[in-house]
């Protein structure tokens, strides 16, 4: 048994790489002592029990870093997508992995004025598993080795079904219309959408889930607005089964209930320029996902949707009617399992990481 060092960033990254983590730790029963450098993410990582040590560490002061490694002596460093100081990509730690790979387009165009330091920095690590092949191609042009560059598949692929939380129930008749993470502007393009829908699908039942839930009163006022005829609630005025119209949710933690509840999905910060949210969560239960323009942070995830059969794009309220409609009347046919899926990039990290 050795000691595993993940560095993840923020609680996005840990989030990707729990899987793995929680296998390095309890499959092969290695130590795993993790790091991590963004403020905001100090109360997440006070909860954290999954692994044996927790450290905030903040990478541009480089004696920090030395500090620690004199401290704790890992065998092995796992980093997690994109911290790139070099306190980092210099560790002397006898092997040293990056998952989850990635690099930007912005971040790419810095890395190349520094081409000849990244390249050597890189260079140690025994190997780098990228996400997508677009981030192959680019850690390949910045000098680094073809021969420690692997494409396993983005880790957010894989799923942890084990771990969604129920929620409120719906009558069985109901149409259900999860939209995920919503922005402002989003919802009021799928509220006019929705008019439109009940004219076709009048059970239909729409569920609306703020990126930030200080958002929900703001939400429920502008749904009110325009449907002052139907039934509106909030998540926290239901306690047993929803037999409304609309629904605010203004909880945590329940996005995932409800994907697996929904007969289709949207996933927010993609009809106005966010950049997307993770597009693969509807995909853990098969469910049709649509999802606007602007997904420049999960292209990638575009890609995998697409390869099951359940990727719809649309761009304004004509689009949303005609696709809900359209899949309303013939579900989509699913081309791949996505278990199967998750099973393959999955197995593609551990045995690369071979520990």
């Amino acid at each position: 048994m050795g000691k595993i060092w993940f560095h993840t960033p923020s609680v996005g990254e840990f989030n990707t790489a729990k899987p793995l983590i929680e296998f390095v730790k309890n499959n092969k029963k290695h130590t795993v002592v993790l790091s991590y450098s963004s403020p905001r993410a100090e109360e997440f990582f006070k909860k954290q029990n999954s692994v044996d040590k927790i450290y905030k560490l903040f990478p541009p002061l480089g004696f920090k870093v030395k500090n620690f490694l004199k401290k704790e002596k890992p065998d092995t460093f796992i980093l997690v997508e994109s911290d790139r100081y070099p306190a980092l990509l210099t560790a002397k730690v006898e092997r040293k992995f990056i998952v989850n790979a990635r690099i930007s387009k912005k971040s790419f165009r810095l890395l190349k004025l520094f081409k000849f330091f990244y390249a050597k920095w890189f260079n140690t690590f025994e190997k780098i598993l990228c996400k997508d092949e677009e981030d192959c191609k680019r850690f390949h042009l910045l000098g680094v080795k073809s021969s420690i560059l692997h494409l396993c598949g983005n880790l957010k692929a894989v799923s942890k079904l084990g771990e969604v939380k129920k929620v409120i129930k719906f009558p069985t008749e109901k149409f259900i219309i999860v939209l995920g993470s919503t922005h402002e502007g989003e919802e009021e393009i799928w509220l006019n959408a929705f008019k439109k829908i009940r004219q076709k699908i009048p059970y239909a039942v729409l569920v609306i889930a703020p990126r930030h839930i200080g958002r929900a009163n703001k939400v429920c006022k502008l749904a009110k607005e325009k449907f002052p005829n139907l039934i509106i609630k909030r998540r926290t005025e239901i306690t047993d089964t929803f037999d409304g119209d609309i629904l605010i949710v203004d909880t945590l933690g329940e996005l995932l209930g409800f994907y697996k509840t929904a007969n289709i999905c949207f996933v927010g910060g993609s009809l106005v320029k966010v950049g997307g949210h993770n597009l693969l969560e509807p995909a853990f239960f098969s469910k049709p996902t649509l999802y606007g323009p602007y997904i420049f942070k999960f292209k990638d995830l575009e890609r995998i949707l697409e390869n099951l059969g359940l990727a719809y794009k649309v761009k304004n309220e004509i689009d949303i009617v005609q696709t809900v409609i359209n899949i309303f009347k013939k579900p989509p046919k699913i081309l791949k399992n996505f278990e199967n899926l998750s099973m393959e990039i999955f197995n593609c990290y551990i045995q690369n990481i071979s520990i």
